[in-house]
């Protein structure tokens, strides 16, 4: 049976993949839609809006063009975008350097944060001392994303940048016929063939079995008695904005349809068999982890399966009252009578990096704190499999005075390893305690 692959992306990558197909596929039919820039973008809506009628699964080419058009246009086939990491950074940096005989150490860069880019040049011997890190922040979803994030690069060039990186062949083309250096961070071909493939098994499994449903709800609440009050309700909506782009980012790689019930409950429609496949036959729910780890929220989740919506919805609602009401934790209900859990995050499934010893040297020789402070304190937050802590929680685990603490605190925020994330409201009355996030 041939697969229809609709592909979304500028002209130049729609070439590449096309050729790609053929060297590595049998029975796959391209069908592609050229998007190099947002200005034209409710033009590109309509087109890609009728591309999914004629295909089995669309690739966007980039984050950025998926990002734009998921939020105009609901999706009906599988979707998947092709993501960059730090080592397709360090290739670009690596073609500037032989196009353009330069060691870039002042650079303008989209799609990575300061901290990325910081790590990437560790990696080939550049201290951070050496950089002028000029980011260009833009909101992926938003109309005129691409040129606002073209200004930008060419106020920093403006401004001393040698180099500009950037993840979007339009800008990239741009910067080119204006004679400023610039370099392309571009997915490799195994990670375009990847993603092909991965569109093909969620296709097949959505056709074997089209009618096994599972419903999760979803219910977040502050951990503990975290709280924010006073100038915090817009650190409050950050942090609710955050946890969204989670659950929908998961959302996402199951082919789901999220809904938001309200302010802090949460629906999501999908494949019971891509949820299994996505989570290990529910085993290792990666998104309790990554609330807890990234934002001020525990959460619940009760998932249901069934044949219809209404019966997987309505053993989700049981699952979700069967969860522990205090922490992050789930529960499954395979059927009315059926459950697994609660289950729980486990810390331990997610190892060690390897850098984190070089990592906690580095931060030591930043604050003046010793490296055995910061591997109690890394150490601390992994047990809690939580970067947020209060001042005294720190001095009890720490067992030093809370001057001792505040001293830690102040050289840590001092240098952006850490943030105040809000207050913690005790149930006595008594002055609020400052809850901070650890960011490394």
């Amino acid at each position: 049976m041939t697969f229809r692959l609709g592909v979304v992306g500028h002209k130049d990558t729609l070439d590449m993949v096309s050729e790609l197909v053929k060297e590595y596929f049998d029975d796959v039919e391209v069908h592609t839609v050229e998007f190099g820039n947002d200005a034209i973008i409710a033009d590109a809506v309509l087109r890609i809006a009728e591309l999914q009628t004629r295909c089995d699964g669309i690739l966007y080419s980039r984050r950025d063009p998926y990002m734009l058009i998921s939020g105009r246009l609901h999706h009906t086939v599988p979707v998947r975008y092709v993501d960059i990491d730090s080592s397709h950074l360090l290739i670009s940096l690596l073609r500037a350097n032989l196009r353009y005989k330069i060691r870039p150490t002042n650079i303008s860069i989209d799609a990575f944060d300061r901290r990325s880019v910081v790590e990437a040049f560790k990696t080939i011997g550049v201290p951070e001392e050496d950089l002028t890190i000029r980011t260009v922040t833009v909101d992926a979803g938003q109309d005129g994303m691409v040129n606002d994030a073209l200004a930008q690069h060419l106020k920093h060039y403006e401004d001393g940048a040698q180099l500009c990186v950037t993840n979007v062949t339009d800008i990239y083309l741009s910067l080119v016929r204006m004679n400023i250096p610039a370099t392309i961070i571009s997915p490799t071909a195994e990670s375009f063939v990847h993603e092909i493939r991965n569109l093909m098994l969620r296709y097949r499994l959505k056709s074997q079995d089209s009618c096994s449903l599972a419903v999760m709800l979803i219910r977040l609440r502050y951990k503990e008695k975290y709280r924010f009050y006073g100038e915090m309700p817009i650190r409050e909506i950050d942090e609710l904005a955050g946890a969204a782009k989670l659950m929908a980012d998961f959302a996402e790689k199951l082919d789901g349809a999220m809904f938001c019930l309200g302010r802090w409950e949460y629906l999501l429609i999908c494949s019971r068999l891509l949820l299994q496949n996505a989570t290990n036959q529910f085993v290792d729910i990666t998104l309790m982890h990554n609330i807890s780890r990234d934002t001020s929220f525990d959460i619940t989740i009760g998932i249901g399966c069934g044949k219809t919506v209404s019966e997987a919805q309505s053993n989700a609602v049981m699952a979700l009252n069967r969860a522990a009401q205090r922490g992050t934790s789930t529960v499954v209900a395979l059927s009315a009578t059926q459950f697994i859990g609660p289950l729980i995050p486990k810390s331990e499934r997610f190892p060690e990096d390897s850098s984190t010893e070089s990592r906690l040297e580095d931060i030591a020789r930043t604050t003046g704190l010793s490296v055995n402070t910061l591997n109690r304190l890394y150490q601390f937050t992994r047990k809690r499999n939580s970067s947020l802590f209060t001042s005294s929680e720190l001095a009890e685990a720490l067992e030093v005075t809370p001057r001792t603490v505040n001293r830690i605190i102040e050289r840590l925020t001092d240098h952006r390893f850490a943030a105040i994330a809000g207050k913690h409201m005790p149930k006595q009355k008594g002055r609020p305690a400052r809850v901070i996030r650890l960011l490394f």
